[in-house]
């Protein structure tokens, strides 16, 4: 009996120097179930791998905190802000994160399975490769996310991002917003609107849901580029190369395509309404349920080779 006594208070003593269910310090490895983190100031704290089952982290200031690998399953962090923390392989079942600050965190790999993100800000979030199996998102904020597929996901909530207005030089030796102008670039959702990439070469780039409105494309390189729900509305695109491009889903309203290079392109869904098309080559592309309503159709080479002057302003040319 003595001995089962001895043992009991030594136990106590134990959870009360580092795993007290109220009070423990935030270290690697911690082990204290049922934490006691509410409203508390934790910027750039390093809780990698520890176990805070149940633990409450509701209200509290993690902003690049290490969270890799810990285990909060169960937890509540609600109203948390988690901006810019590296939440790599954090486990998260069951947690309530309703309107938790997730800004730029890192949740590749996250075990989100029946978690609560709802009215969640996860603007520049990455998901990528995560468990979401039963999460709820209502109202969250999906604004440039990773999401668990690797593709990027902008809600019409996400804010909208400064216009583009460059000097072509600028643009072609720089970049814009973010976006380095040269071949191969990575810029999926990039805020390009408005700016005059004239004779720049963008070809084989991610420009994935990019935002080209009015852009200035004369004579650019786009070849084998990835346009997908790309916004190229009033774009000029005039002797352009778009060859082999993906503009699947692609809104093409009004844009001035005269003379652009579009052979073997994927316009598979786009909106090309009152696009202008005047000598444009279209030779083998897919325009399956593209919009061609009021689009100009002069001198303009179809998928199938034939010469399409349907809709020819003023006097029809003949190639």
């Amino acid at each position: 009996m003595k001995k089962i006594l001895l043992s009991f208070l030594f136990l106590l003593a134990l959870l009360g120097t580092n795993t007290s269910w109220a009070a423990c310090s935030a270290m690697p490895n911690l082990q204290c179930p049922h934490a006691e983190f509410s409203g508390k100031s934790m910027a750039q704290a390093n809780l990698q791998e520890a176990n805070i089952f149940e633990g409450d982290l509701s209200r509290a200031d993690l902003t690049k905190a290490n969270l890799k690998g810990t285990n909060i399953y169960n937890g509540k962090l609600m109203g948390g802000n988690f901006t810019e923390a590296d939440m790599t392989g954090i486990t998260l079942y069951r947690a309530d994160l309703t309107g938790a600050n997730l800004t730029g965190a890192n949740l590749t790999g996250a075990k989100l399975k029946g978690a609560n993100l709802s009215e969640t800000n996860l603007t520049d979030t990455n998901l990528t490769d995560a468990e979401i199996d039963g999460a709820k998102f209502s109202k969250a904020t999906f604004c440039r996310t990773t999401m668990p597929n690797g593709v990027l996901n902008s809600g019409a909530n996400c804010p909208a991002r400064k216009i583009a207005k460059v000097d072509q030089a600028d643009a072609i030796e720089g970049s814009v917003n973010g976006c380095a102008i040269q071949p191969q670039a990575v810029c999926m959702n990039a805020a390009l609107a408005e700016a005059n990439l004239g004779s720049a070469n963008l070809s084989g780039a991610q420009l994935y849901m990019g935002n080209l409105a009015q852009a200035n494309l004369f004579k650019a390189n786009l070849g084998r580029a990835n346009l997908t729900e790309a916004n190229l509305t009033r774009a000029n695109l005039t002797r352009a190369n778009l060859s082999q491009t993906n503009l699947t889903d692609a809104n093409l309203n009004k844009a001035v395509l005269r003379g652009a290079q579009l052979e073997r392109a994927n316009l598979t869904g786009a909106i090309l309404l009152n696009a202008d098309l005047t000598d444009a080559d279209l030779t083998g592309a897919n325009i399956a349920n593209a919009t061609l309503t009021g689009a100009t159709l002069c001198n303009t080479v179809m998928p199938n080779g034939t010469v399409n002057n349907s809709n020819c302003m003023g006097e029809k040319k003949q190639k």
